[in-house]
């Protein structure tokens, strides 16, 4: 019996002790649509967090498709492989209603976020300041590694943005 319990507390401490930590964010196209400028920074010994601005240069609407695509490197050492989690892909208004909708507690902190229902999205600078990965949102069965998170946004089929961003998931023991 104390096999038993001692094997499932450490099975428990396990998959309650992953943290995952931002790595690296960079912007590949749309420069002219949203200025990305966003770096990683060490916030202290164990957690790195986000500071920047997301610069929206024109008036964004639903025309512009946000799709998702995760990858992972199990070893960490840049070879991704194609992860199959689906992730829905919606216009811009609609992603950024679902994420203040689905995780308002986490977006709290982000200044000047377009307001629920706004749409057209007007110019505007969203500032992350010391923004953390929120570790409350982070799946117990996600496996460890590196992963990437490539987001794309197109309109009428034509990649106009592309940036990604890498997490980095571990056991904290």
């Amino acid at each position: 019996m104390l096999k038993v319990t001692l094997y499932t507390l450490c099975i428990l401490s396990a998959t309650e002790s992953l943290k995952v930590v931002f790595e690296n964010f960079k912007q590949l196209t749309g420069h002219d649509i949203v200025e990305c400028d966003i770096r990683v920074r060490k916030f202290n010994r164990t957690m790195t967090v986000l500071n920047g601005s997301f610069i929206l240069q024109t008036w964004i609407n639903d025309s512009i498709e946000v799709v998702s695509c995760a990858q992972r490197s199990r070893l960490g050492n840049q070879q991704f492989n194609h992860y199959p989690m689906k992730l829905p892909s919606c216009g811009c208004c609609s992603f950024f209603d679902n994420l203040q909708t689905t995780y308002g507690k986490q977006t709290k902190s982000i200044t000047n976020l377009p307001a629920i229902g706004e749409c057209p999205i007007s110019p505007r600078t969203v500032d992350l300041i010391d923004f953390a990965f929120p570790q409350e949102v982070v799946s117990q069965v996600m496996p460890r590694g590196l992963w990437k998170a490539l987001v794309t946004a197109r309109q009428n089929g034509k990649v106009v943005v592309t940036y990604y961003f890498l997490v980095k998931g571990y056991d904290d023991f």
